[in-house]
């Protein structure tokens, strides 16, 4: 059993690993990064090319997942009716707010993009990359969703998302007190924001997606350059995002997306009906 759950282990490391980013990685790279001997990662990724769930390239011999993770991935998500919930209702937001709106999951401990709706017109989109890991201290909807928390799993979460170690810019919050004390502001408002915390010259104003009967499952939110995101327009952005992010509450799906929080995280009281996101924000 032993054998078996540290073969698993292995396997789902190296998948991670080959999610996170978008190059092909060699057999070095990949051995390295897990800390692993490179002939049982040789092994295992010859296991994992010949059912299909890797491919390696001809040429240079490096490999990425195949799409039958994203097809997987796809038909699962489909299968729970978030996509029909949540995207007439972003699209809605992003009209009425005519800047770009995205929405959060919650994915193990953290916070994973999920969707998008653009309503900037061409020329004055902001549009970064829906990629990487999403720097909770740092971002409106890591801060929607941390302060749906109780203070404490919220500050232990934070502190494995770099808390004290990332800084995206100097107006990042490096320091627990502080970060607890904007939590505390976060739940008194109902929405958080990050004024250029995450990104130079961009502002977001997230809310978090609290279902009935559960903790946090997510988040969404709006950003776009500062300029056009005056501290006189928050209030106007934050009622907009309350109003979605309980449209999305209400209507969560039952599925395997409706699970509860992460593992040790306690449950979040039903009075507030919170909220979340900024861009890579």
């Amino acid at each position: 059993m032993h054998v078996v759950k540290g073969l698993l282990s292995r396997c789902v490391a190296v998948i991670e690993l080959m999610a996170a980013g978008t190059a092909p990685l060699r057999l070095s790279e990949i051995a390295q990064a897990l800390d692993l001997p490179k002939s049982a990662t040789h092994r295992l990724l010859r296991e994992l090319v010949a059912l299909g769930w890797v491919t390696q390239e001809a040429a240079e011999g490096r490999y990425r997942l195949s799409l039958r993770f994203a097809l997987l991935g796809s038909r699962g998500l489909s299968a729970t009716g978030l996509p029909d919930l949540a995207r007439p209702l972003l699209r809605a937001l992003a009209d009425s707010t005519r800047e770009l709106v995205r929405m959060t999951l919650a994915s193990g401990e953290g916070l994973s993009w999920i969707a998008a709706a653009q309503g900037a017109p061409p020329g004055l989109m902001y549009q970064p990359a829906m990629d990487g890991t999403l720097v909770l201290h740092a971002t409106a909807n890591g801060k929607a969703y941390l302060a749906a928390l109780p203070p404490e799993p919220a500050l232990r979460l934070a502190r494995r998302g770099g808390l004290g170690k990332i800084r995206p810019t100097p107006a990042t919050l490096h320091q627990e007190r502080a970060l607890l004390a904007e939590l505390e502001r976060v739940r008194r408002a109902g929405y958080a924001v990050a004024a250029e915390e995450a990104e130079p010259g961009v502002t977001a104003v997230a809310v978090a997606i609290v279902p009935p009967g559960t903790g946090p499952v997510g988040s969404v939110s709006v950003a776009g350059p500062s300029l056009r995101l005056p501290s006189a327009r928050i209030p106007a952005l934050a009622a907009l995002l309350t109003e979605t992010a309980a449209a999305l509450a209400a209507g969560w799906p039952i599925g395997p997306l409706a699970a509860a929080p992460p593992p040790g995280l306690l449950r979040f009281s039903q009075n507030r009906q919170t909220r979340g996101d900024a861009g890579r924000l």
